[in-house]
């Protein structure tokens, strides 16, 4: 099962956990080796982001239509055309929960409405704002939208989101804001957690996401 998944020029998520928080960095597989996995460096922003060795991590491997992760540890760093980090093979994979994993850049339309404190289900706005989702999983999304004095950390959100053969609401939380450098409509970066979904709806986003990928992959963009 290991050499099934694990295979040379797979896309990965590196996850690593600094202060109690995971953050998760994408990678991809560059060689096998016996003494273990070679990965490209976690970059953000263009930066390498330090993994001391013997520092442990969680690899996230997407394999058909499912996910496996497993733990291993930093074994050593190397440098090429490009920072690598080599972990230890793993002894087994576990399938993990695919609703958190795999994300993608992706350009995709939605229409959303910013949803007033203490609202009622019978009195849901319509979403009728457009915005651009830059990237997408089945449990969250990043967003251009217009920026408002109501949009703040922790607002909820009513989106529509338009897949190219499919189209379903979600309700989403602001986790995060930033601005756009240069964004000719001044728009901002808005993270947003995906708290109610169809399960349904997230089974598409997920089948979506999967055929994107192995379509992008047989073009050699990934």
């Amino acid at each position: 099962m290991i050499s099934d998944v694990i295979k040379i020029n797979e896309r990965v998520e590196i996850e690593v956990t600094r202060r109690g928080k995971p953050e998760v960095y994408p990678s991809r597989i560059e060689s096998l080796e016996d003494s273990g996995i070679l990965l490209a460096a976690p970059l953000r922003g263009g930066l390498v982001q330090p993994i001391p060795i013997g520092g442990e991590v969680k690899i996230v491997v997407p394999y058909q239509d499912s996910i496996y992760a497993f733990n291993t540890t930093v074994l050593a760093r190397r440098e090429g055309h490009i920072p690598y980090i080599l972990v230890r093979w793993p002894e087994e994979l576990s399938q993990a929960n695919r609703r958190g994993y795999f994300r993608l850049d992706v350009l995709l339309n939605m229409t959303y409405a910013i949803l007033p404190k203490g609202v009622n289900k019978g009195e849901l706005p319509i979403p009728n704002k457009s915005g651009l989702i830059k990237n997408l999983s089945g449990s969250g999304l990043l967003a251009w939208i217009k920026n408002e004095h109501d949009l703040i950390h922790g607002s909820e959100l009513l989106v529509d989101i338009h897949l190219p053969v499919a189209s379903g609401q979600v309700t989403a939380r602001v986790v995060r804001k930033t601005t756009i450098p240069d964004d000719p409509e001044n728009r901002i970066a808005v993270g947003l957690h995906i708290e109610k979904i169809a399960s349904k709806f997230r089974d598409e986003i997920i089948r979506y996401l999967f055929q994107e990928q192995r379509e992008r992959r047989s073009k050699g963009i990934l």
